[in-house]
């Protein structure tokens, strides 16, 4: 071997032994991320409608025990767990994971409220997985109350509706009477409890089966209704309004006499809250009516304290997917006084109307449609050719042209309750999402009123575009909902003839005037409870102006059609 080869060879072997000698000097450090693992869910689940906020499971801390006070800067933020990972502390709702449950499928929970005030409660109680009869543990204040027990357990169901277009709600009566009710210059805090029934906006019952139910039945059947933008009420057996428990800052304060919506020491607003909720296909629901906490003004200044009073909110059973296959329309007659059909692809949309009325809404699956018009003898006498949309909600209008022939127009209507509020400094978009508000939105739909701006009272602007000069069977498309102040005196809707230089024109004087309480759909679920008239409701609505001054259509007026149920 040459002394080059054997120089090469010992060289490489140095190599190989000193890369087999070099240690890996790593730089150790902490990750502190929240684990956010994939968790199998058991059929548990925690209702939290008390206060608690920490877990303890089988002698294993879950949560973070962390408490802050109000000074401390770090207030209100809290490091996450493994099964708590936002911020380490038991929310509303917690589905249990198939890790905590041991022999026989039993977990033993202490769940407790530690907070800087020093009131802390706790309970315990061993939960159990069942895969028949899936179970939530529903927690309550109980110390604001008597007639229920700390933990009351119901078996929810897992089954979807059976009408693929449809929702399942039921009702859960956990009522009580209030400890030390408050007491006010002005009255007594209000008695809600006994039986209960679970109703539509405007106080119809949805079922028999969840009406009347007493705190001894305590469940109800589900029921299925179809899909749709809802206010769910709940009313007692002599029709008082359970109120809904406050999200966020608005509508946050209640009138202890009335159990009504305030934002003054002393006043009212008479109208209970409850949210406006799109309800999408698939979906379970639970009604829970139970007492929960509110705050109230207890002095002119508006200072504020707390009580509990009986309320209902609404909890998601199953979640449904993103509704990708149906819509919702509806059909409204503004030609003449005859009974009109529509149909959608041949398939019905309502019953037969007469001048003014509004159908019933049809559930139907997106896709290319011919919406039709026929008069009592079966004739077409419009149509209308459209794409229409999953996840939409339309109203097809039925008006005379200029010459008197029948036109039919397809609305597309908003009731997310989404608000444009102007672009923000970064650029992107700010929206402001409403669970309670009066939206409205104005059309013409009078052949021989070319020009028509809704006014208030006296000729008060009511905006600058979605209610001026608006001409026959052309809507508003830019924002054209107009946000209407729920607390504020009453007021008139007027319709003045104007041009386009000339706003708001000549009042119509042989056009009725609308009243702010023609918007309040049923004044008995009010004057059979005892209640004062509220100024309006809210809601989702359009305000139309059919008919005509002339012999084209019957005699020029304003309508409603309230779009939520």
């Amino acid at each position: 071997m040459s002394i080059r080869l054997q120089y090469s060879s010992g060289l490489m072997a140095t190599l190989l032994l000193l890369a087999a000698c070099k240690k890996d000097k790593s730089d150790f450090g902490f990750d502190n991320r929240p684990v956010i693992d994939n968790q199998k869910k058991s059929n548990v689940r925690i209702v939290n409608l008390s206060a608690y906020n920490q877990v303890v499971a089988d002698g294993d801390s879950l949560t973070n025990f962390v408490v802050r006070g109000p000074s401390d800067p770090m207030t209100g933020r809290y490091p996450g767990t493994k099964y708590f990972p936002a911020d380490g502390r038991l929310g509303k709702i917690w589905e249990i994971p198939m890790d905590l449950f041991g022999t026989g499928d039993k977990t033993e929970l202490t769940i407790s409220d530690k907070s800087y005030s020093g009131f802390n409660s706790s309970v315990g109680f061993t939960a159990e997985n069942s895969y028949s009869n899936p179970t939530d543990y529903i927690l309550l204040p109980f110390e604001y109350f008597t007639g229920q027990p700390k933990i009351v357990p119901v078996t929810r169901g897992v089954t979807g509706p059976s009408k693929p277009d449809h929702i399942k709600i039921r009702i859960i009566n956990l009522t009580g009477n209030i400890n030390n009710p408050v007491f006010t210059e002005f009255g007594t805090q209000e008695t809600l409890n006994g039986a209960v029934t679970l109703a539509y906006a405007d106080g119809t019952p949805v079922s028999d089966k969840t009406s009347h139910i007493s705190t001894t039945a305590m469940v109800s059947e589900y029921v299925e209704v179809p899909y749709g933008t809802y206010q769910f009420r709940v009313l007692t057996e002599n029709g008082k309004q359970f109120p809904s428990p406050f999200s966020g800052l608005n509508y946050r304060i209640i009138d202890p006499v009335t159990s009504t919506y305030s934002d003054d020491y002393g006043s009212s607003s008479n109208l209970v809250f409850n949210p406006v909720a799109v309800y999408q296909p698939g979906g379970v629901y639970t009604v829970i009516v139970t007492p929960q906490r509110f705050n109230y003004h207890i002095n002119e200044m508006t200072e504020e304290s707390f009580l509990y009073q009986n309320s209902m909110q609404v909890i998601t059973d199953i979640s449904p997917a993103a509704n990708a296959t149906y819509f919702r329309m509806q059909a409204v007659n503004a030609l003449r006084d005859e009974e009109i059909s529509f149909v959608a692809n041949s398939q019905a949309v309502g019953g037969a109307l007469k001048f003014g009325e509004v159908g019933t809404y049809a559930n139907l699956i997106n896709g290319a449609f011919k919406v039709e018009a026929k008069n009592a003898a079966g004739q077409v006498i419009a149509t209308a050719e459209q794409e229409l949309r999953a996840n939409m909600n339309y109203t097809a209008w039925l008006y005379p042209a200029a010459d008197g022939a029948a036109k039919l127009l397809i609305v597309a209507n908003d009731l997310s309750g989404v608000q444009y509020a102007g672009g923000s400094e970064d650029g992107t978009y700010d929206r402001l999402k409403h669970s309670f508000f009066l939206f409205k939105r104005f059309l013409n739909f009078s052949p021989d009123n070319q020009y028509i701006t809704y006014t208030l009272d006296n000729g008060q602007p009511i905006s600058t575009n979605g209610s001026v000069n608006l001409q026959p069977g052309i809507p508003v498309i830019v924002q054209p909902y107009l946000g209407t102040t729920i607390h504020t005196p009453s007021y008139q809707i007027m319709a003045y003839r104007s041009a386009p230089a000339v706003v708001p024109g000549t009042w119509a004087n042989d056009i009725p005037v609308l009243h702010s309480e023609d918007f309040i759909a049923r004044k008995s679920l009010y004057n059979n409870a005892g209640k004062a008239l509220p100024v309006h409701e809210n809601g989702i609505f359009t305000v139309a102006l059919i008919g005509s001054a002339g012999s084209i259509a019957p005699k020029a007026k304003m309508m409603i059609v309230k779009h939520n149920k």
